[in-house]
Protein backbone atom coordinates (compact mmCIF):
# COMPACT_ATOMS: atom_id res chain seq x y z
CA UNK A 1 0.00 0.00 0.00
CA UNK A 2 2.93 2.40 0.96
CA UNK A 3 4.38 1.82 -2.37
CA UNK A 4 1.27 1.88 -4.08
CA UNK A 5 0.72 5.56 -2.69
CA UNK A 6 4.66 6.55 -3.20
CA UNK A 7 3.82 6.21 -6.60
CA UNK A 8 0.09 7.82 -7.53
CA UNK A 9 2.00 11.10 -5.18
CA UNK A 10 4.93 10.61 -7.94
CA UNK A 11 2.22 10.46 -10.77
CA UNK A 12 -0.12 13.46 -9.16
CA UNK A 13 3.26 15.53 -8.37
CA UNK A 14 4.31 15.49 -12.03
CA UNK A 15 0.96 16.20 -13.04
CA UNK A 16 1.06 19.48 -11.37
CA UNK A 17 4.41 20.65 -12.21
CA UNK A 18 4.04 19.60 -15.84
CA UNK A 19 1.52 22.43 -16.23
CA UNK A 20 2.93 24.92 -13.99
CA UNK A 21 6.97 24.32 -13.70
CA UNK A 22 6.33 23.61 -17.53
CA UNK A 23 5.18 26.53 -18.70
CA UNK A 24 8.55 28.56 -17.44
CA UNK A 25 10.47 26.13 -20.05
CA UNK A 26 8.53 27.15 -23.07
CA UNK A 27 9.09 30.60 -22.36
CA UNK A 28 10.88 30.93 -24.81
CA UNK A 29 8.40 31.00 -27.70
CA UNK A 30 6.71 34.28 -25.65
CA UNK A 31 9.94 35.50 -25.52
CA UNK A 32 9.88 35.12 -29.62
CA UNK A 33 6.23 36.02 -30.11
CA UNK A 34 6.43 39.05 -28.09
CA UNK A 35 9.57 40.53 -29.17
CA UNK A 36 8.17 39.90 -32.93
CA UNK A 37 4.54 40.68 -32.84
CA UNK A 38 2.65 41.26 -29.60
CA UNK A 39 4.73 43.73 -27.48
CA UNK A 40 6.83 45.07 -30.39
CA UNK A 41 7.84 48.80 -27.93
CA UNK A 42 9.17 46.53 -25.19
CA UNK A 43 12.65 45.64 -25.54
CA UNK A 44 14.57 41.90 -25.22
CA UNK A 45 15.72 42.96 -21.71
CA UNK A 46 12.03 44.01 -21.03
CA UNK A 47 9.97 41.01 -22.09
CA UNK A 48 12.70 38.63 -20.14
CA UNK A 49 11.62 40.01 -16.97
CA UNK A 50 8.81 38.25 -17.67
CA UNK A 51 9.78 34.81 -17.70
CA UNK A 52 12.41 35.92 -14.89
CA UNK A 53 9.57 36.90 -12.67
CA UNK A 54 8.15 33.56 -13.05
CA UNK A 55 11.43 32.30 -12.64
CA UNK A 56 12.12 33.89 -9.48
CA UNK A 57 9.03 33.18 -7.90
CA UNK A 58 8.89 29.83 -8.66
CA UNK A 59 12.35 29.26 -6.63
CA UNK A 60 13.26 32.93 -4.82
CA UNK A 61 9.71 32.17 -3.02
CA UNK A 62 10.29 28.08 -2.52
CA UNK A 63 11.31 28.56 1.25
CA UNK A 64 7.46 29.70 1.77
CA UNK A 65 5.95 26.70 0.14
CA UNK A 66 8.61 24.61 1.89
CA UNK A 67 7.66 26.24 5.70
CA UNK A 68 3.93 25.85 4.72
CA UNK A 69 4.89 22.16 4.21
CA UNK A 70 6.57 21.54 7.57
CA UNK A 71 3.69 22.94 8.97
CA UNK A 72 1.58 20.92 7.50
CA UNK A 73 -0.52 22.67 5.24
CA UNK A 74 1.34 20.89 1.90
CA UNK A 75 -2.84 19.93 0.31
CA UNK A 76 -4.43 23.32 1.03
CA UNK A 77 -0.91 25.46 -0.53
CA UNK A 78 -0.84 23.19 -3.35
CA UNK A 79 -5.13 23.77 -3.68
CA UNK A 80 -4.24 27.70 -3.94
CA UNK A 81 -1.36 27.42 -6.03
CA UNK A 82 -3.71 25.50 -8.73
CA UNK A 83 -6.04 27.75 -8.41
CA UNK A 84 -4.03 31.07 -8.46
CA UNK A 85 -2.01 29.47 -11.37
CA UNK A 86 -5.31 28.62 -13.12
CA UNK A 87 -6.87 31.79 -12.85
CA UNK A 88 -4.18 33.69 -13.95
CA UNK A 89 -3.58 31.61 -16.82
CA UNK A 90 -6.98 32.62 -17.86
CA UNK A 91 -6.17 36.36 -17.38
CA UNK A 92 -3.29 36.02 -19.93
CA UNK A 93 -5.48 35.65 -22.33
CA UNK A 94 -7.56 38.28 -21.83
CA UNK A 95 -4.35 40.71 -22.19
CA UNK A 96 -4.37 43.54 -24.80
CA UNK A 97 -1.49 44.15 -27.48
CA UNK A 98 1.25 46.13 -26.48
CA UNK A 99 0.01 46.28 -22.87
CA UNK A 100 3.30 44.88 -21.41
CA UNK A 101 1.98 46.03 -17.32
CA UNK A 102 -0.82 43.17 -18.24
CA UNK A 103 0.73 40.20 -19.56
CA UNK A 104 3.91 40.99 -16.39
CA UNK A 105 0.88 40.98 -14.32
CA UNK A 106 -0.61 37.72 -15.11
CA UNK A 107 2.41 35.81 -16.40
CA UNK A 108 5.20 36.93 -14.66
CA UNK A 109 3.49 38.04 -11.33
CA UNK A 110 -0.08 35.68 -10.74
CA UNK A 111 0.98 32.48 -12.72
CA UNK A 112 4.74 32.80 -10.73
CA UNK A 113 2.97 33.27 -7.45
CA UNK A 114 1.11 30.13 -8.27
CA UNK A 115 3.99 28.24 -9.42
CA UNK A 116 5.78 28.68 -6.08
CA UNK A 117 3.11 27.35 -4.26
CA UNK A 118 3.71 24.17 -5.82
CA UNK A 119 7.04 23.30 -6.77
CA UNK A 120 8.77 22.85 -3.27
CA UNK A 121 5.67 20.90 -2.01
CA UNK A 122 5.53 18.26 -4.46
CA UNK A 123 9.70 18.23 -4.54
CA UNK A 124 9.02 17.50 -1.05
CA UNK A 125 6.01 15.04 -0.69
CA UNK A 126 8.34 13.04 -3.43
CA UNK A 127 11.35 12.92 -1.28
CA UNK A 128 9.35 11.85 1.60
CA UNK A 129 7.70 8.92 -0.28
CA UNK A 130 10.73 7.41 -1.31
CA UNK A 131 13.54 6.84 1.20
CA UNK A 132 15.73 4.70 -1.63
CA UNK A 133 16.45 6.02 -4.52
CA UNK A 134 15.49 9.14 -4.13
CA UNK A 135 17.18 10.84 -6.86
CA UNK A 136 16.16 8.89 -9.65
CA UNK A 137 12.18 9.27 -8.32
CA UNK A 138 12.97 13.21 -8.18
CA UNK A 139 14.62 12.88 -11.34
CA UNK A 140 11.33 11.52 -13.02
CA UNK A 141 9.50 14.33 -10.83
CA UNK A 142 11.66 17.17 -12.17
CA UNK A 143 11.36 15.14 -15.87
CA UNK A 144 7.86 16.79 -16.01
CA UNK A 145 8.69 20.54 -16.63
CA UNK A 146 10.64 19.85 -19.36
CA UNK A 147 8.17 17.27 -21.00
CA UNK A 148 5.42 19.74 -20.26
CA UNK A 149 7.96 22.73 -21.84
CA UNK A 150 7.63 20.29 -25.13
CA UNK A 151 3.85 20.21 -25.39
CA UNK A 152 3.45 23.63 -24.49
CA UNK A 153 6.13 24.41 -27.18
CA UNK A 154 4.53 22.84 -30.12
CA UNK A 155 1.35 23.67 -28.98
CA UNK A 156 1.51 27.57 -28.60
CA UNK A 157 3.14 27.25 -31.48
CA UNK A 158 0.90 26.08 -33.76
CA UNK A 159 -1.82 28.24 -32.16
CA UNK A 160 -0.42 31.63 -31.84
CA UNK A 161 0.81 31.55 -35.37
CA UNK A 162 -2.54 30.31 -36.86
CA UNK A 163 -5.37 31.78 -36.93
CA UNK A 164 -6.75 30.63 -33.48
CA UNK A 165 -4.34 33.35 -32.44
CA UNK A 166 -2.79 34.22 -28.87
CA UNK A 167 -5.52 34.61 -27.10
CA UNK A 168 -7.70 31.35 -27.67
CA UNK A 169 -4.29 29.37 -27.83
CA UNK A 170 -3.49 30.79 -24.23
CA UNK A 171 -6.84 29.64 -22.94
CA UNK A 172 -6.71 26.24 -24.60
CA UNK A 173 -3.51 25.86 -22.87
CA UNK A 174 -5.36 27.06 -19.16
CA UNK A 175 -7.72 24.36 -19.79
CA UNK A 176 -5.44 21.58 -19.84
CA UNK A 177 -3.17 22.86 -17.15
CA UNK A 178 -6.77 23.22 -15.13
CA UNK A 179 -7.07 19.50 -16.43
CA UNK A 180 -3.80 18.50 -14.51
CA UNK A 181 -3.93 20.22 -11.72
CA UNK A 182 -7.37 18.75 -10.63
CA UNK A 183 -6.24 15.32 -11.43
CA UNK A 184 -2.45 15.68 -9.43
CA UNK A 185 -4.47 16.93 -6.19
CA UNK A 186 -6.63 14.21 -6.11
CA UNK A 187 -3.62 11.67 -6.75
CA UNK A 188 -1.40 12.70 -3.90
CA UNK A 189 -1.32 11.50 -0.68
CA UNK A 190 0.99 13.49 2.29
CA UNK A 191 3.22 11.44 4.81
CA UNK A 192 2.78 11.57 8.35
CA UNK A 193 4.70 14.66 10.07
CA UNK A 194 7.98 13.44 11.03
CA UNK A 195 8.99 14.19 14.55
CA UNK A 196 11.08 17.07 16.06
CA UNK A 197 14.48 16.21 16.32
CA UNK A 198 16.39 16.85 19.06
CA UNK A 199 17.94 20.33 19.34
CA UNK A 200 16.30 21.04 16.09
CA UNK A 201 14.90 24.56 16.82
CA UNK A 202 18.28 25.69 18.68
CA UNK A 203 20.75 26.11 15.28
CA UNK A 204 18.36 26.98 13.01
CA UNK A 205 21.54 28.53 10.96
CA UNK A 206 23.16 25.57 11.03
CA UNK A 207 23.02 25.40 7.48
CA UNK A 208 24.19 28.44 6.33
CA UNK A 209 27.00 28.07 8.45
CA UNK A 210 28.32 24.64 6.78
CA UNK A 211 30.58 25.35 3.63
CA UNK A 212 29.93 22.19 1.53
CA UNK A 213 25.78 23.53 1.64
CA UNK A 214 27.11 27.41 1.12
CA UNK A 215 29.52 26.82 -1.35
CA UNK A 216 26.56 24.56 -3.26
CA UNK A 217 24.10 27.77 -2.74
CA UNK A 218 26.63 29.55 -4.47
CA UNK A 219 27.31 27.47 -7.45
CA UNK A 220 23.38 27.54 -7.60
CA UNK A 221 23.37 31.00 -7.54
CA UNK A 222 26.41 31.48 -10.46
CA UNK A 223 25.08 28.62 -12.49
CA UNK A 224 21.15 30.20 -13.05
CA UNK A 225 22.95 33.59 -13.80
CA UNK A 226 23.00 32.05 -17.48
CA UNK A 227 21.41 28.18 -17.14
CA UNK A 228 18.24 29.35 -18.68
CA UNK A 229 19.62 31.87 -21.60
CA UNK A 230 18.92 29.29 -24.39
CA UNK A 231 15.58 28.43 -23.01
CA UNK A 232 14.96 32.09 -23.64
CA UNK A 233 16.82 32.67 -26.68
CA UNK A 234 17.43 29.83 -28.84
CA UNK A 235 14.23 30.43 -30.73
CA UNK A 236 14.69 34.14 -31.39
CA UNK A 237 19.10 32.90 -32.12
CA UNK A 238 17.46 30.59 -34.67
CA UNK A 239 15.65 33.13 -36.57
CA UNK A 240 17.96 35.67 -36.20
CA UNK A 241 20.30 33.29 -38.07
CA UNK A 242 18.09 32.55 -41.21
CA UNK A 243 16.84 29.02 -40.05
CA UNK A 244 13.39 28.50 -41.59
CA UNK A 245 10.51 29.56 -39.17
CA UNK A 246 9.20 25.80 -38.93
CA UNK A 247 12.66 24.59 -37.66
CA UNK A 248 13.11 27.57 -35.11
CA UNK A 249 9.86 26.84 -33.63
CA UNK A 250 10.97 23.15 -32.73
CA UNK A 251 14.22 24.11 -31.76
CA UNK A 252 12.47 24.75 -28.16
CA UNK A 253 10.34 21.53 -28.84
CA UNK A 254 13.70 19.36 -29.41
CA UNK A 255 15.64 21.16 -26.38
CA UNK A 256 12.82 19.88 -24.15
CA UNK A 257 12.71 16.46 -25.11
CA UNK A 258 16.53 15.85 -24.75
CA UNK A 259 15.96 17.75 -21.26
CA UNK A 260 13.21 15.11 -20.32
CA UNK A 261 15.98 12.43 -20.82
CA UNK A 262 18.62 14.80 -19.04
CA UNK A 263 16.00 14.85 -15.76
CA UNK A 264 16.23 10.79 -15.92
CA UNK A 265 20.18 9.48 -16.97
CA UNK A 266 21.91 11.62 -14.60
CA UNK A 267 20.10 11.23 -11.12
CA UNK A 268 19.62 7.40 -12.03
CA UNK A 269 23.36 7.57 -12.46
CA UNK A 270 23.56 10.18 -9.00
CA UNK A 271 22.12 6.76 -6.66
CA UNK A 272 25.46 4.72 -7.64
CA UNK A 273 28.00 7.83 -8.29
CA UNK A 274 26.64 10.88 -6.15
CA UNK A 275 24.74 13.21 -6.33
CA UNK A 276 27.49 15.66 -5.90
CA UNK A 277 29.87 14.06 -8.37
CA UNK A 278 27.32 14.22 -11.27
CA UNK A 279 26.30 17.82 -10.82
CA UNK A 280 29.78 18.81 -11.18
CA UNK A 281 30.07 16.75 -14.60
CA UNK A 282 26.71 18.43 -15.63
CA UNK A 283 27.63 21.88 -14.61
CA UNK A 284 30.80 21.39 -16.63
CA UNK A 285 29.36 19.95 -19.61
CA UNK A 286 26.77 22.53 -20.09
CA UNK A 287 29.34 25.74 -19.89
CA UNK A 288 31.43 23.97 -22.70
CA UNK A 289 28.77 23.29 -24.77
CA UNK A 290 26.93 26.58 -24.25
CA UNK A 291 29.56 27.88 -26.72
CA UNK A 292 28.68 25.82 -29.12
CA UNK A 293 25.21 28.08 -30.04
CA UNK A 294 27.69 30.57 -31.73
CA UNK A 295 28.07 27.94 -34.06
CA UNK A 296 24.60 27.14 -34.54
CA UNK A 297 23.64 29.31 -37.74
CA UNK A 298 23.00 25.91 -39.75
CA UNK A 299 20.11 23.60 -39.74
CA UNK A 300 22.44 20.84 -38.32
CA UNK A 301 24.49 22.53 -35.77
CA UNK A 302 20.90 23.84 -34.38
CA UNK A 303 19.44 20.92 -33.72
CA UNK A 304 23.15 19.40 -32.30
CA UNK A 305 23.22 22.10 -29.79
CA UNK A 306 19.84 21.44 -28.65
CA UNK A 307 19.61 17.78 -28.08
CA UNK A 308 23.38 18.20 -25.86
CA UNK A 309 22.38 21.55 -23.96
CA UNK A 310 19.05 20.29 -23.64
CA UNK A 311 20.58 17.03 -21.84
CA UNK A 312 23.35 18.52 -19.81
CA UNK A 313 21.59 21.38 -18.20
CA UNK A 314 18.49 19.68 -17.32
CA UNK A 315 20.75 17.45 -15.64
CA UNK A 316 21.67 20.54 -13.75
CA UNK A 317 18.45 21.04 -12.40
CA UNK A 318 17.36 17.65 -11.89
CA UNK A 319 20.43 17.26 -9.61
CA UNK A 320 20.51 20.31 -7.54
CA UNK A 321 18.44 19.60 -5.15
CA UNK A 322 19.28 16.14 -4.40
CA UNK A 323 22.96 17.56 -3.70
CA UNK A 324 21.88 20.02 -1.45
CA UNK A 325 19.76 17.06 0.28
CA UNK A 326 22.70 15.24 0.48
CA UNK A 327 25.47 17.99 2.05
CA UNK A 328 22.26 19.64 4.02
CA UNK A 329 23.74 19.13 7.61
CA UNK A 330 20.88 18.35 9.46
CA UNK A 331 17.66 16.10 9.70
CA UNK A 332 14.52 17.34 9.95
CA UNK A 333 12.51 20.15 8.07
CA UNK A 334 13.06 19.11 4.82
CA UNK A 335 10.62 21.42 2.83
CA UNK A 336 12.55 24.57 4.72
CA UNK A 337 15.70 23.25 3.86
CA UNK A 338 14.88 22.83 0.18
CA UNK A 339 13.09 26.03 -0.12
CA UNK A 340 16.49 27.70 1.69
CA UNK A 341 18.77 26.02 -1.24
CA UNK A 342 16.28 26.84 -3.80
CA UNK A 343 16.45 30.89 -2.73
CA UNK A 344 19.67 31.93 -4.37
CA UNK A 345 18.76 29.96 -7.74
CA UNK A 346 15.91 32.11 -7.51
CA UNK A 347 17.50 35.26 -7.20
CA UNK A 348 19.72 34.76 -10.00
CA UNK A 349 16.52 33.91 -11.97
CA UNK A 350 15.28 37.28 -11.62
CA UNK A 351 18.38 38.92 -12.61
CA UNK A 352 20.05 37.22 -15.11
CA UNK A 353 18.25 37.17 -18.53
CA UNK A 354 17.28 40.58 -18.30
CA UNK A 355 21.18 40.99 -17.49
CA UNK A 356 21.86 39.02 -20.48
CA UNK A 357 19.42 40.98 -22.90
CA UNK A 358 20.97 44.19 -21.58
CA UNK A 359 24.39 42.48 -22.56
CA UNK A 360 22.88 41.17 -26.02
CA UNK A 361 21.65 44.84 -26.15
CA UNK A 362 18.96 46.00 -29.32
CA UNK A 363 21.52 44.57 -32.52
CA UNK A 364 21.66 41.27 -30.34
CA UNK A 365 24.96 40.61 -30.02
CA UNK A 366 24.91 37.05 -29.50
CA UNK A 367 28.60 35.92 -28.51
CA UNK A 368 28.76 38.43 -25.58
CA UNK A 369 25.67 36.07 -24.14
CA UNK A 370 26.88 33.18 -24.56
CA UNK A 371 30.08 33.95 -23.04
CA UNK A 372 28.54 35.08 -19.96
CA UNK A 373 25.97 32.31 -19.58
CA UNK A 374 28.74 29.28 -20.59
CA UNK A 375 31.30 31.17 -18.14
CA UNK A 376 28.85 31.00 -15.52
CA UNK A 377 28.36 27.23 -15.61
CA UNK A 378 31.68 26.51 -15.92
CA UNK A 379 32.32 28.67 -12.45
CA UNK A 380 29.71 26.59 -10.69
CA UNK A 381 31.50 23.79 -11.34
CA UNK A 382 33.97 24.82 -9.16
CA UNK A 383 32.23 25.57 -6.56
CA UNK A 384 30.89 22.65 -6.49
CA UNK A 385 33.65 20.92 -6.51
CA UNK A 386 35.18 22.83 -3.66
CA UNK A 387 31.86 22.10 -1.66
CA UNK A 388 32.53 17.80 -2.73
CA UNK A 389 36.55 18.04 -1.31
CA UNK A 390 35.59 19.63 1.80
CA UNK A 391 32.39 17.51 2.44
CA UNK A 392 35.04 14.50 1.98
CA UNK A 393 37.59 15.13 3.67
CA UNK A 394 34.96 16.29 6.75
CA UNK A 395 33.34 13.27 6.53
CA UNK A 396 37.04 11.28 6.88
CA UNK A 397 37.73 12.77 9.99
CA UNK A 398 34.74 12.39 11.79
CA UNK A 399 31.35 9.86 11.36
CA UNK A 400 29.62 11.31 8.43
CA UNK A 401 26.41 14.03 9.18
CA UNK A 402 23.06 12.60 9.24
CA UNK A 403 21.58 14.46 6.21
CA UNK A 404 18.26 14.33 5.42
CA UNK A 405 16.25 10.92 4.55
Amino acid sequence: MGATRAWCTLIGALLLQLCTVGCVSSFGIFQDFYSTKWLIHSSASDISWIGSMQLFLDLGLGIIGGKLYDAGYCRSTLLVGSLLFSFCSFMLSLAKENQYYQVFLSQGLGMGLGIALIYIPTCTLVAQHFKSRKAFAMGLLVSSSPLGGLMLTIMQNRLIHSNVGFQWGVRASAFLATGCLAVGNLLITIPPKSPPQPGHQADKGARLRDWPFSLTLIGGFVAQLGTFFPVFYVQLFARDHGISSDLAFYSLAILNVAGAVGRIIPNYLADILGAINMLIVCFLCSGLVGFAMLACDHVVGLVLFCIFYGFFFNGVISLYLPAAITLAPREGDLGTTLGIAIVPVGVASLIGNPVIGAILGPKLIWWKGVTFASVSLIASAFFQAAAQIIHVRRSRKVPAPSTIS
